[in-house]
């Protein structure tokens, strides 16, 4: 059979060039967003209308961003500390001659990565949390807020309809994930395999199932290689024991393993592998098994991330592949996009201010001398209104704005002000700096690149040359 194998070498290559060559990327800041609402006239009847009355007749969007992030943080207080926030101000009025009740949405990007600080006491690497000193107002006094979270992968693009979809008041509802769902974990150990001789020895099998009755899931998986009907699983044997997750129907045909010298998985060599351990546990225990209570996170936002994550990972045949995301751990907590949930409550003709503090994190790019700071808030979300009017934005700082999407950005005393009678077409992203011209820090670019590729292109042509050769005397 015909077989499509995942190159491990090249992607640890291409992922060093992108480490040298891009800058880290998190999602951004939007405008909060109508989740849902309902309509109450004077008797109590309930207004199904699809189009919600309340308008927002202006918006001031301040970012205060008197510092920059460190790369790197010792500490959770010097992390708590950084003090860079924005806040948006709605006047919001309500068109209609009845009450209304509607919940808002304020997504405002996933932890960065400079937001993980490492506990020497501990030995383990923590996500403080930052979100305590922020806070949303009506009319100037507080008001109650829910912190939501839902899945968001590294590399995707926020999209209002699809990531607000993911938004669930309790567990979510799947055409094949339930709570109540079996989960068999087989667990698996390898003896007889000469790891001495065959130190990158592999053990590997081709799970035989119905992918519309049961999914896989394998811990410690290194690779996969997707047959014509099928999927090969595949794990280096030092990182045994083999934990096989089987969601949904047991296995009527338990797993062939074979062994081979390497990852490539094409000459087989001896071992046995043998079963340890069979544990049978429900869905909700399986992906809630790295769930902490006092994460801050709603348990049942965790489980739908945790779903959705399987089905993103989801491959042919029914494997979810394992080998380059968080599942050995079962931890997404830096996968998740945060959100504040609240509500608010319009009589007829009422109009009212409604403000939202979060944090601000930039992502920054130290391809240039000094680096340069880039921030971005989507403006689309408030699009969801049915009528939204001038927008007034400020960024008060003292560095320099380098670049902007608007292009109608002025200096005053405070830093950088734009004003705006309409939504633009576009988001609004801006670049800030130390200095007013930054430079490109090429010469630091090529030695650093030169540092690590020169060796790695070396051991590459050492390993090509001994592969040629190996083959070449067969």
């Amino acid at each position: 059979m015909k077989k499509k194998k995942r190159m491990k070498t090249g992607f640890l290559f291409l992922s060093l060039c992108i480490l040298l060559t891009s800058v880290p990327a998190f999602p951004a800041l939007a405008n909060s967003a109508r989740l849902q609402w309902t309509g109450t006239d004077r008797t109590g009847a309930i207004i199904t209308d699809e189009t919600c009355p309340v308008t927002v007749e202006r918006e001031q969007l301040t970012f205060d961003i008197q510092e920059f992030p460190e790369q790197s943080y010792r500490k959770t207080d010097d992390y708590l500390d950084y003090g860079s926030r924005v806040t948006a101000e709605y006047t919001f009025y309500n068109l209609a001659d009845y009450a209304v009740t509607a919940v808002l949405v304020f997504p405002f990007g996933k932890l960065p990565d400079y937001g993980t600080v490492y506990d020497e006491e501990k030995g383990e690497q923590i996500l403080p949390s930052d979100t305590e000193k922020y806070n949303i107002t009506v009319n100037g006094a507080e008001i109650q807020k829910t912190l939501r979270h839902t899945f968001a992968p590294f590399g995707r693009q926020f999209d209002k309809e699809k990531d607000m979809a993911l938004l669930h008041q309790g567990y979510m509802e799947d055409e094949f994930y339930t709570p109540d769902m079996p989960v068999t974990r087989y667990t698996y150990v390898s003896s007889g395999v000469d790891t001495e001789t065959w130190d990158a020895a592999s053990a590997a099998f081709i799970p035989v199932f119905d992918p519309s009755e049961t999914k896989i899931l394998m811990e410690n998986q290194n690779g996969l290689s997707t047959l014509e009907d099928a999927v090969q699983l595949e794990s280096w044997v030092h990182d045994e024991p083999f934990t096989v997750n089987v969601i949904g129907r047991p296995l009527k045909q338990m797993p062939e393993w074979k062994f081979y010298e390497n990852g490539a998985c094409e000459k087989e060599i001896e071992g046995t592998m043998a079963l340890a351990d069979t544990k049978v546990l429900t869905l909700e225990e399986f992906v809630l098994s790295e769930y902490q209570e006092n994460s801050g996170i709603l348990k049942h936002d965790w489980y739908n991330a945790m779903i959705e994550a399987m089905k993103y990972f989801e491959v042919s045949h029914g494997i979810i592949d394992s080998s380059e995301n968080s599942f050995e751990l079962f931890d997404i907590s830096r996968e998740l996009m945060r959100w504040y949930e609240y509500e608010l409550v319009l009589e007829p003709g009422e109009r009212l201010k409604n403000t939202v503090t979060a944090p601000v994190y930039p992502s920054f790019n130290t391809a240039y001398e000094p680096p340069v700071y880039e921030y971005t808030y989507l403006l689309s979300p408030a699009q969801s209104w049915k009528d939204f009017g001038p927008l007034d934005i400020a960024v008060n700082t003292p560095y320099y704005m380098v670049e902007d999407s608007l292009g109608q950005f002025k200096q005053d005393d405070s830093g950088f002000t734009c004003h705006l009678e309409e939504l633009p077409e576009g988001e609004l992203t801006f670049t800030l700096c130390q200095e007013g011209n930054p430079s490109k820090s090429a010469d630091r670019n090529t030695v650093t690149a030169a540092v690590i590729f020169l060796p790695l292109a070396a051991v590459l042509v050492i390993i090509a040359v001994v592969i040629w050769k190996k083959k070449r005397n067969e």
